[in-house]
């Protein structure tokens, strides 16, 4: 509502589209299923704004309309928005779309469609050259293809498999395993007994001090908080696959850690006693606790400002 007003409130400002924008995603994922509709309007009405933030709008509308059962609609809607970014020339926004476009149609269970927006960003990719803001996007999209591809669902003719791509993605996806960093050994009973696995990890703001202040037991964080945010997401998946009840992803403050350490007379550098300052947040500060995987269409638990789905949940860091 606050979004929504915001842009009654300033008509023509150059945010007007996004707060449009914005309230349409939070409404689409925070209504439980029930603000579609209102959702729908919303982005139509970004939309009509054009420019990068119409685009993502249009992303939207496909969205709703197959989350709506209203598949004909958003058949419609995807091609006409295909059509619309064949008929211009590209830029890396744009290759942006092609990505959320994929990544969606595989939510939706349309992974034949999933795969030609796949292809064909991979195509504009190939027409931007050797652009350094162009890798990233080429990367999500090669992973996507590999997944769609080789994935166990796939159900695919061997022809529609270009060979060449899957190395790529393969090359790239080794890549991005050695970079991250090992990470730690679960806290999980040996006896087979119920567990609840918690998972610590630093917000955003407080990860670079953290590792200023403790660097050698907190190495194998990495440097990068995309890349930390892979390796939290990788703990908590281990846990579930280990067989916790439930997975608790606490997110730590540093001054309320140390403050913590310093109450219980603990080392703050010690791994134990961020494993200790975790379980004593589970305990005591329900604020600071989420259940993990979050909703897919709800914020993502890295305070990135994305959905789950298009962030920490997508494919490619998956």
């Amino acid at each position: 509502m606050e979004c929504e007003q915001w842009a009654a409130q300033h008509p023509g400002d150059p945010d007007e589209p996004r707060a449009l924008l914005d309230a349409g995603w939070l409404i689409a994922r925070g209504s439980g299923g029930g603000g579609g509709e209102r959702a729908l309007e919303l982005f139509r009405r970004a939309v009509g704004f054009g420019g990068e933030t119409g685009r993502d709008a249009q992303v939207g509308i496909v969205e709703q309309l197959y989350e709506l059962g209203r598949a004909q609609e958003a058949d419609e809607a995807q091609r006409s928005l295909r059509a619309e970014l064949d008929d211009q020339p590209g830029g890396v926004g744009d290759l942006r779309v092609f990505n959320d476009m994929a990544e969606m149609l595989i939510d939706a269970e349309h992974d034949d469609l999933a795969l030609e927006w796949c292809q064909a960003g991979l195509d504009r990719a190939d027409e931007a050259g050797d652009d350094p803001q162009v890798e990233p996007y080429r990367r999500e999209l090669l992973i996507t293809q590999r997944i769609l591809l080789e994935g166990p669902d796939a159900d695919l003719d061997d022809d529609a498999i270009d060979n060449e791509s899957l190395a790529q993605a393969m090359k790239l996806i080794d890549q991005a395993l050695n970079r991250l960093p090992p990470g730690r050994a679960l806290d999980v009973p040996r006896d087979g007994s119920a567990f609840n696995g918690i998972v610590l990890r630093w917000a955003r703001e407080d990860f670079t001090a953290a590792r200023s202040r403790y660097p050698r037991s907190t190495e194998h964080y990495g440097d990068d908080y995309d890349a930390y945010t892979t390796l939290i997401q990788r703990e908590a998946r281990s846990y579930r696959d280990a067989g916790a009840a439930q997975v608790h992803l606490v997110t730590g403050s540093l001054d309320g850690y140390e403050a913590y350490a310093l109450r219980e007379g603990l080392d703050p550098a010690a791994q134990a006693t961020r494993q200790g300052y975790g379980r004593w947040c589970v305990a005591t500060r329900p604020d600071r606790v989420r259940s993990w995987p979050p909703d897919r269409n709800g914020a993502c638990w890295c305070d990135s400002g994305r959905k789950y789905k298009k962030c920490c949940g997508t494919p490619a860091k998956n």
